[in-house]
């Protein structure tokens, strides 16, 4: 049963540690009032732990320890494909509305949750000192430091969830409880936004031009791409890969002729249209450095370019009059807005004069809220594109497409990223990373590619010309496919395994149907869980599939596909109970129907 509220005052030794259940916490403050402790039980297993009454200027650090119990590993934001059990000396990281989320979830072999934590503090800068297993008490233990930020009223919730179900579940919940922390509701995503999308930036880089664009554009329509990314070098003449002329966001003529009217006939296909800026980077070559140079938090060398102080009004106004006349003059449906992360300077210089927000986050969520008030006022639709890994809760309220990092070919890195943003954004839309493959190698590798983001919007950057009649037969299919399944592919319950091997079985559960990609030789088990209809996709790099069906149920084989989406198999089978192999060609499918008892 839950338990009533405790409120515990706490003192700053270790020694005044609590014991709830085998939960060892510590909340202490490095200067001024102690804080006080609620801890609370509103439901079995999980604990808010509520702390206030601490004034600013301070820093909460906040300490815990508890069992492992079986756990094998640790899922957080930032690992991707790195999710063993570190220990506490090698772990910790920064947290901030433009990187990643406070939230850590031990999961064990079955999928299930040991402990999952999370902090109500998501619109400000948090360290997470530490993360992993204390060697002297083999136990796992988290510590994070929470500046108090200069308002009346602070207080910040932990919440720990020790319930016995599934990780994806704890986590989902976690990210419906954010929600009440947060006075803006999330963006909402038009239809457009969850249909294939094509992306000019692997494909051609910066030597992008209206032309190519549009020959492009033709061959996505016929393909099923509802929309089209239009990346970095539409507002440079320079194709170098650099960043030098960031800033202005003028377009370059030279390649793009007359923007609107170019859009106009894109558009006019049926396509969304779609324009990249980095609104941080102020280019070294670029015009806008005349009037900004003195407003910078610091250089990115790498990228040839600043980083602009958002801290000033004026600063925020230049990048929202850049978007908004974009939006205006040439009826683009919406912007990537790229490279936000690098607003997270590690030591900002002090704000100077002019300056009228106090740190670089607060000024951050500002302009993203005029930006997205003055952009819906003229286009309630507007699609707006974040990239991971500034795509934590505060950020859901000020964009409506949320991307995985770059990660060229790495099919393994999409999948886990694709993966990792539906599991903390349930509701939002996510796609991939823009899909590149080889156009000389078999057609079921391409294939695998497009599967490992099944769960997520695909983004596809390929010469669409260059593609050979195989490729384009298996692209058109793929694409029909996501299409037809998109509720159940985007909106379903989403349930992948082991994260500790990076995913090796995904599954979907929608209204009435299942998918599940075999990303591995592993056993797909189907139980009265799923269906009635079923589709298995076979990811695994290999031809065959083996089903795993539960006792009492049974399984008839409706349609075995290629990766073209051609019939490879007579239908008809019907499978009880137990192992059983089916001949799915590599990059193909089965199409199941779960039959009444």
């Amino acid at each position: 049963m839950p338990s009533d509220p405790v409120t515990i005052t706490t003192a700053a030794p270790p020694a005044d540690s609590i014991d709830l259940s085998g939960l060892i916490l510590h909340v202490g403050v490095d200067r001024g009032t102690q804080p006080v402790v609620t801890v609370e039980e509103a439901i079995p297993d999980i604990l808010e732990i509520r702390i206030t009454g601490v004034s600013a200027p301070a820093t909460v650090t906040v300490d815990w320890q508890l069992p492992i119990n079986g756990a094998t590993c640790y899922w957080q934001p930032d690992w991707a494909q790195r999710r063993h059990l570190p220990a506490e000396w090698s772990s910790g990281r920064w947290v901030s509305p433009l990187r990643s989320a406070p939230v850590g979830s031990l999961v064990d072999a079955t999928d299930r949750n040991v402990a999952t934590w999370a902090l109500s503090a998501t619109t400000q800068r948090v360290r997470v000192r530490r993360e992993g297993i204390r060697e002297e008490a083999a136990r796992f233990r988290g510590t994070i430091v929470i500046p108090v930020p200069a308002v009346d009223g602070c207080e910040m919730v932990l919440r720990m969830d020790r319930r016995p179900v599934p990780y994806w579940q704890a986590l989902s919940e976690t990210a419906a409880w954010w929600d009440h922390f947060l006075a803006e509701p999330p963006m909402d995503c038009p239809q457009t936004g969850r249909a294939p999308v094509y992306c000019t930036w692997y494909a051609m880089h910066q030597e992008l031009t209206a032309s190519r664009v549009e020959e492009a554009a033709k061959a996505a329509v016929d393909l099923g791409f509802a929309s089209l990314i239009v990346d970095d070098g539409w507002q440079t003449e320079d194709v170098s890969r650099g960043y030098w002329y960031c800033g202005d966001w003028e377009v370059a003529t030279g390649k793009m002729g007359n923007l609107a009217e170019h859009v106009a006939q894109v558009r006019a296909l049926g396509v969304a249209y779609l324009l990249w800026l980095a609104p941080p980077l102020l280019g070294r070559r670029s015009p806008a450095r005349a009037r900004f140079a003195d407003r910078v938090l610091g250089s990115l060398s790498a990228q040839d370019a600043d980083v602009l102080d958002p801290r000033y009004p004026q600063v925020r106004d230049h990048l929202t009059a850049a978007c908004v006349r974009l939006l205006d003059h040439t009826a683009v449906d919406g912007f990537k807005l790229d490279f936000l992360d690098a607003w997270l300077v590690d030591d900002p210089p002090p704000a100077g004069p002019g300056a009228d927000v106090a740190d670089v986050e607060s000024a951050v969520g500002r302009w993203l809220l005029d930006l997205r008030s003055e952009l819906t006022a003229r286009r309630p639709d507007v699609l707006l594109e974040f990239r991971q890994n500034y795509t934590g809760p505060a950020l859901h309220r000020y964009a409506n497409l949320f991307r995985a990092a770059d990660c060229p070919m790495d099919l393994v890195d999409n999948r886990t990223r694709t993966v990792d943003l539906r599991l903390l954004l349930p509701g939002r839309t996510v796609h991939s990373d823009p899909i590149l493959w080889n156009v000389d190698e078999p057609a079921q590798l391409a294939a695998e590619q497009l599967l490992s983001v099944l769960f997520s919007v695909p983004q596809v950057s390929v010469s669409l010309s260059a593609l050979p009649p195989e490729h384009r037969e298996m692209l058109a299919f793929w694409l029909r496919f996501h299409r037809e399944h998109v509720t159940t592919l985007l909106d379903g319950v989403i349930a992948p395994t082991r994260p500790d091997l990076s995913y090796p079985l995904v599954r979907s559960r929608g209204a009435g149907e299942t998918v599940v990609a075999a990303y591995a030789r592993l056993p797909v088990e189907l139980s009265t869980d799923d269906g009635p209809a079923i589709v298995v996709v076979n990811a695994a790099g290999r031809s065959g599939l083996v089903l795993d069906v539960a006792r009492g149920v049974t399984v008839r084989v409706e349609a075995i596909l290629d990766h073209r989406g051609r019939r490879a198999a007579d239908p008809g089978t019907t499978l009880s109970a137990g192992l059983h192999t089916l001949p799915v060609p590599r990059s193909g499918l089965a199409q199941l129907a779960l039959l009444p008892a």
